[in-house]
């Protein structure tokens, strides 16, 4: 089981941070020529501001209840021995987590397709830029998939590994 977790926790990094990022310092690291085109900067800083407060506005107060229960469940988990209350616990906590992930993952998708959008509408100049947000929206929510699979990994001390 922890093989699988760890697996998925690399899987979710690599796609959720290294592959875009070493995409886009290989697409754009070269800037001896100047820049080839201008982006719409203040509608994306616009966007990504408005996504940042409705994300604290609405979905903070859910994430922090999330954790404290997250937090109470792996406690419990760790102490309890009866086999019916280690599977509730165990099926109640794989929820949690993944509506944790789920969470903490709408931010970033929202942003990189609203860039997504955002470079589709510049002019045919702008092809590569848009095939490095369409890459690195695809890798985001292959790692998002992964973090989820990585949340759903559960052991208990007394009751072995569940799925």
């Amino acid at each position: 089981m922890r093989k699988k977790y760890i697996t998925y926790t690399v899987l979710q990094a690599l796609f959720t941070a290294v592959a875009p990022l070493v995409f886009i310092l290989c697409e754009y690291a070269d800037t001896s020529g100047g820049l080839k085109f201008k982006l719409p900067l203040g509608g994306i800083m616009l966007i990504v501001v408005m996504l940042l407060i409705a994300k604290n506005t609405f979905l903070k107060p859910r994430i922090a209840k999330l954790t404290a229960a997250i937090a109470q469940h792996e406690s419990d988990l760790k102490v309890e021995s009866d086999e019916g209350k280690i599977n509730n616990l165990i099926s109640e906590l794989k929820r949690e987590r993944t509506v944790m992930y789920v969470f903490n993952g709408v931010l970033p998708v929202l942003i990189l397709g609203a860039m997504l959008i955002a470079a589709k509408a510049l002019e045919s100049a702008a092809m590569k830029l848009s095939g490095a947000i369409g890459f690195s929206l695809g890798s985001f929510v292959l790692g998002t998939v992964f973090g989820v699979l990585a949340a759903r990994c559960v052991w208990a001390k007394h009751g072995g590994d569940k799925q």
